[in-house]
């Protein structure tokens, strides 16, 4: 049986989720500096003084809601990649990590949305303190990006840094053009294979390359 403790706790965990649910999905909307925390009190039915029990500013509001954002994309890349076997080379990997980004950003929209569209107008503190989470991320990427560069899977000459920050923005924009109205799961795994395809061999015709 649960005790008096217990059930407030538990009470205070799901105004915590909803709270931050809400927030997401107003900054994904309106931005960071186009929405109050009034705003988001009154989207979960308390009083703005409320709000202040589970967050004690907009700023830290914000920060969770990145930091979230970040936990939901890594994770779940993370569980595509183990799918792999443990001899798959570059080619899968870089499949299964774009498949896994893609799910993460298009079934949790409102966070990586907030994320993604208010990371340039956010203050700098907070801008600084969801940088930790952010970059266990980017060093996974960094990590076998260099391992292929080493073992000669990338061709010399290539820029592993602007090839991550290339795949990163592909991956990202498709939050925005991708309709989840019309698309399924299975539109995800082809825009996943699509984009490891073109990063991988380009759209020339086989043996053809361009002088750039």
């Amino acid at each position: 049986m649960l005790t008096n403790k217990t059930k407030a706790q538990t009470k205070a965990g799901k105004t915590y989720q909803l709270i931050l649910d809400a927030a997401a999905k107003l900054f994904s909307k309106q931005g960071y500096h186009g929405t109050s925390l009034k705003e988001i009190a009154s989207n979960v039915g308390m009083q703005a003084g409320s709000l202040y029990y589970h967050f004690e500013s907009k700023e830290v509001l914000m920060q969770e809601v990145l930091d979230k954002s970040i936990q939901l994309i890594y994770s779940t890349v993370q569980s595509e990649v183990a799918k792999l076997d443990k001899q798959a080379g570059f080619a899968e990997l870089l499949t299964a990590a774009i498949h896994g980004h893609l799910i993460a950003i298009l079934s949790y929209s409102d966070y990586t949305l907030a994320s993604i569209r208010n990371y340039g107008q956010i203050p700098a503190a907070v801008h600084k303190a969801s940088q930790f989470a952010r970059d266990d991320y980017e060093q996974f990427w960094r990590g076998f990006i260099q391992q292929a560069e080493r073992t000669g899977a990338i061709r010399e000459g290539v820029d592993g840094h602007l090839l991550r920050l290339s795949v990163f923005g592909a991956m990202n924009w498709a939050s925005v053009w991708f309709d989840s109205k019309e698309n399924n799961a299975a539109d995800v795994e082809k825009i996943a294979k699509f984009q490891a395809n073109i990063f991988l061999n380009g759209c020339l015709p086989e043996g053809e390359k361009y002088g750039i």
